[in-house]
């Protein structure tokens, strides 16, 4: 190093005003990370916004930001280490287009991450279905989103470019009962108010239920329904739990039977054929 011992080289480099203005820099942008993240962290807890909008909000807006401070950072690193930034700036042409050939992808995920969450597609804690399988979205920044398969609970990591259309799977879900004619609606009405008592009461992912009555008169007999909100990555779980209140409520107000219990098209089918 200009003909100069390696020691000496060594200590006039971390005592130049290069290596002390790289490290005030990378201080400073640690700082300055670490007081966005909390700001951010601070101002979505007073939102008003549940938590997956919070986690969505945070991951987009941390990451845009993050990116800018290191851009600047390394900026200001070249310029207290004695590289012209601005003739670099002004020369750039062919070195240009290459970087921004090499940034291509990246800017494509971060244009694409925004659209993203400025078009509500969805949100970090949604049920979406993603190549052909129920996924629940755990993580989303603004380059990647992270599912997870609710069959086989592996993680994908997907670029957010790659994202051109998803369908999100929604939280509110209808059973619908068709019960015998025989049953008198007043009866029915009793045993169902019952029921969501008890689910309100039980079923702890449970947001909301209501029970509209009859829905439809049928051959096979009435049709009765129940609409309930639940997240989704919870649906099936409350679906057994509130079909298994169905069965104790109903057996407990004498109305039989449950022998052959079936689903057909998102239906419950109880025959009429008493218990022995």
């Amino acid at each position: 190093m200009d003909g100069k011992p390696l020691p000496e080289s060594i200590l006039d480099f971390i005592t130049s005003r290069g290596f002390y203005g790289s490290l005030i820099v990378i201080v400073i942008t640690a700082l300055i990370l670490r007081v966005i993240k909390q700001y951010l962290i601070k101002k979505v807890a007073y939102s008003g916004k549940d938590d997956q909008h919070k986690n969505t909000f945070f991951g987009v807006v941390f990451s845009v930001l993050q990116y800018a401070v290191i851009l600047t950072a390394t900026v200001l690193v070249l310029h207290f280490n004695g590289i012209n930034v601005v003739s670099i700036l002004a020369g750039l042409g062919i070195a240009a287009t290459i970087v921004g050939l090499a940034l291509q992808d990246t800017l494509k995920d971060i244009i694409s991450g925004i659209n993203i969450y400025s078009n509500n597609f969805y949100k970090v804690g949604d049920m979406v279905s993603y190549n052909g399988e129920s996924c629940d979205v755990t993580y989303f920044s603004a380059r990647v989103t992270k599912f997870r398969s609710i069959t086989t609970n592996s993680t994908y990591t997907v670029c957010n470019s790659s994202i051109k259309s998803i369908e999100k799977i929604k939280d509110q879900k209808v059973m619908t009962f068709v019960l015998p004619w025989s049953y008198e609606k007043e009866k029915v009405d009793e045993v169902m108010h019952a029921i969501m008592d008890r689910a309100n009461e039980c079923i702890i992912d449970l947001r909301k239920i209501t029970y509209p009555g009859i829905v439809n008169h049928g051959r096979e007999g009435i049709t009765y329904s129940v609409i309930y909100n639940c997240p989704a990555h919870k649906a099936f779980t409350v679906k057994c739990q509130l079909e298994t209140l169905v069965y104790e409520e109903f057996r407990k107000a004498g109305l039989q039977p449950y022998s052959n219990l079936t689903h057909l098209d998102g239906k419950i089918l109880w025959n009429t054929t008493s218990d022995t």
